[in-house]
């Protein structure tokens, strides 16, 4: 009798946070692991480029804050936290033209907009929001109408529902208040005791230290990057998954899907096992797009971090200075600006120009910030992202796709799955590692030794059955199962 060890196989597709922490648990475990990602670079969300001097930021801002545990373990992980600083923030709106504090609740009280009252009672909605730990019985209660009831309308509609429309768009008065209360949650918890200002992480170097290491690890586990592949269908051959790529029919013991939910219809909208109530269920999830527009100018224009626009008839959402969160001293002397919007994916905003969204963008900075002009311009940079923000109404909870999808051996794991919490990059390494441990599990004992397999024609797939039997929860696993 010989003996064989066979490799499991996992395609990974999509190399944003989510993919790239997946891949990297499973190369570690031993798995053999291929990574597509059609776009040039990995990074998702967070990927990066380069100004033109060479100074690295991100395409889309990014920040993490103190409790953000499972990217800080990571980062230790892989011998980057000590590129990791936290900085105290700094926070003011915008409202009719005049800049206020929004930072502490001082500041808020000297928010003259609102009448002493309302400033009051503001604060004491944060309160109320802060002492509130069941976060359950606001899942079915929008965001507006609780901070209605609670901070009253005329608040509401000057501080509230101008972020709401801001960050939602047309989907603004559906957002269940679990999704807000889960905000003012990580935010405030992200103060260090005694200080009255929450604290920001930002990697010295950018958050492409974190994928460059990821990178690293996989090349040395033997695992493969395949960036600018598009991946055309899912499907499945003798009970196997099976993806096309390049007009190439790969096949793998399982196939994580770390895309868009509605994405992953779409592609594998012909497997026989996708059924018209899975894939309603995965198409009903609604995305937003993401504008971004980075510019860096020869002199600042604000020492604040995060600019809020309470206007509804603001051009963007939000401003942010990095060099102001950061300091000009990890900058390189830089003075780098975030201006950003959401929309829909087939608004308007998408359809512009990079020259138009810049004429329209600047001339609302220079209404915030009259020191603003083009003249103090040196360099800017457009990027646009379809589905950047999933929206969770007042039914979202319920129709969550689990990460076992309804297609043998394939796995789907996104933001969209996030609950109640907003996606970021914390959450997103949560859901890599989450998914990888159901992977490794599910495919059991296959990648022991074992009998040689060309005398027992035992496969992977049936070594994974044979082994996987009951969750311990007791719930029976055999749809997750490769075959």
């Amino acid at each position: 009798m010989t003996e064989t060890r066979i490799t499991p196989t996992v395609a990974v597709v999509g190399g944003g946070f989510t993919g790239l922490t997946a891949a990297y648990e499973l190369a570690k475990q031993g798995y053999s692991v291929d990574v597509y990602e059609a776009a040039p670079q990995v990074g998702g969300l967070v990927a990066g480029f380069t100004l033109d001097d060479g100074f690295p930021l991100e395409k889309a801002y990014h920040f993490l804050y103190t409790t953000d545990n499972h990217i800080i373990d990571m980062a230790k992980e892989l011998g980057v936290d000590d590129k990791l600083d936290f900085h105290p923030s700094s926070i003011k709106a915008f409202y009719k033209g005049e800049k206020y504090g929004f930072t502490t609740p001082l500041e808020l009280l000297s928010f003259t907009p609102l009448s002493f009252i309302n400033r009051v009672r503001t604060g004491v909605t944060g309160l109320v929001l802060l002492r509130l730990k069941n976060w359950k019985p606001l899942t079915t209660i929008t965001a507006y109408d609780w901070l209605c009831k609670v901070n009253g309308k005329k608040a509401t509609d000057l501080v509230w529902k101008p972020l709401l429309q801001g960050k939602f768009d047309i989907y603004w008065d559906k957002i269940t208040m679990a999704w807000l209360w889960t905000r003012i949650h990580v935010r405030q918890t992200s103060k260090i005791k005694g200080e009255r200002t929450e604290r920001l992480g930002y990697f010295n170097g950018g958050f492409r230290i974190v994928v460059d290491r990821w990178l690293q690890e996989l090349e040395k586990r033997d695992a493969r990057v395949y960036t600018s592949s598009q991946i055309t269908s899912f499907d499945e051959k003798d009970g196997k998954p099976m993806i096309t790529v390049g007009g190439e029919q790969k096949q793998y013991d399982a196939v994580l899907a770390a895309l868009p939910s509605n994405a992953f219809a779409r592609i594998a909208g012909d497997h026989p096992s996708m059924t018209p109530t899975y894939q309603k269920q995965l198409l009903d999830i609604d995305y937003l797009a993401a504008v971004l527009l980075v510019v860096t100018t020869t002199k600042p224009i604000t020492d604040t971090y995060w600019h809020q626009i309470h206007d509804l008839d603001a051009p963007f959402l939000v401003f942010l200075s990095l060099d102001s969160l950061i300091g000009t001293e990890n900058t390189g002397g830089r003075y780098i600006y975030y201006i950003g919007d959401y929309t829909q994916n087939d608004s308007e905003l998408m359809g512009l120009t990079d020259d138009q969204i810049r004429e329209r963008w600047y001339a609302g900075a220079n209404r915030l910030f009259p020191e603003f002009s083009e003249d103090i311009v040196v360099e800017s940079h457009v990027f646009k992202f379809k589905n950047a923000q999933h929206i969770v109404d007042v039914t979202y909870e319920s129709r969550l796709p689990e990460m076992r999808t309804d297609l043998p051996g394939y796995y789907l794991a996104n933001f969209s799955q996030i609950f109640p919490e907003d996606r970021g990059t914390n959450y997103a390494v949560r859901e890599g590692l989450k998914v990888a441990e159901m992977i490794t599990k599910d495919l059991g004992r296959a990648g022991l030794a074992i009998e040689d397999s060309s005398s027992s024609g035992l496969t992977i797939a049936d070594l994974a059955a044979e082994t996987a039997g009951l969750d311990s929860d007791g719930s029976d696993r055999q749809k997750g199962l490769v075959g």
